[in-house]
């Protein structure tokens, strides 16, 4: 399974390797690249794979991210980015059972469950079409990689899908690596003629949660 998942990060970064050194190829030639910096505030939907009592959720991390993109034509650009990881958690106290996964747990703890990202890859098109000289808005599509570990920490004991855990600071029980689509609209403002800043919100899934998030970014032309 570690195999599989490193594979997978590898390819991700293989192929952003490839799209932005094929920008910086195609920008020499005439064209227009740029970079993004930005900062998130993402929550993800837990929804119902989460039951039990004595249960208080953690949803919401703030998150970076760097975007390199290519504008191939007036309107439509290439874009392979990098965010930072991200942590949402589920806090425990006392006794009680439920399902997370589609699998049993049952915990006597203080303590809580954990998942944590590791830095995720985006790859995708942008397009964006003109309000005025200053103002663009854009919407955008493309492919999420990601990497997820569960863990639980606190004290007491926890069982999930059969396996029993002594609590004693922290211990990891699930991991997960995959992709899933992204979409994304957004608005953007010209400051200077290389300087750019922006509002987006973005939605996708990360192991069967929705996510969904809004960004500030600042932006800078080549």
């Amino acid at each position: 399974k570690e195999k599989i998942m490193k594979k997978q990060l590898n390819t991700a970064i293989a192929a952003l390797f490839l799209t932005t050194a094929s920008m910086a190829t195609m920008a020499t030639e005439g064209g227009d690249a740029y970079v993004t910096a930005g900062v998130w505030n993402l929550k993800a939907d837990l929804g119902n794979t989460l039951s039990g009592s004595g249960i208080t959720v953690d949803d919401e991390d703030t998150v970076g991210s760097i975007t390199v993109g290519y504008q191939v034509d007036k309107n439509l650009s290439v874009e392979g980015g990098v965010i930072g990881s991200g942590e949402v958690s589920v806090n425990y106290t006392g006794s009680g059972s439920g399902t997370y996964l589609g699998k049993a747990y049952s915990y006597s703890v203080d303590g809580a469950v954990k998942a944590e990202t590791d830095t995720s890859y985006t790859l995708g098109l942008k397009y964006s079409n003109p309000v005025n000289e200053q103002v663009d808005i854009y919407g955008k599509a493309g492919m999420l990689f990601w990497d997820v570990d569960y863990s639980v920490t606190g004290a007491g004991t926890f069982t999930y899908n059969g396996t029993g855990y002594t609590l004693a600071g922290a211990s990891k029980f699930a991991e997960a690596s995959g992709n899933d689509l992204y979409v994304g609209v957004g608005a953007s403002y010209t400051m200077t003629k290389d300087t750019k800043i922006s509002a987006e919100y973005m939605k996708s899934e990360v192991h069967g949660a929705d996510v969904d998030g809004l960004s500030a970014a600042i932006t800078f032309d080549f």
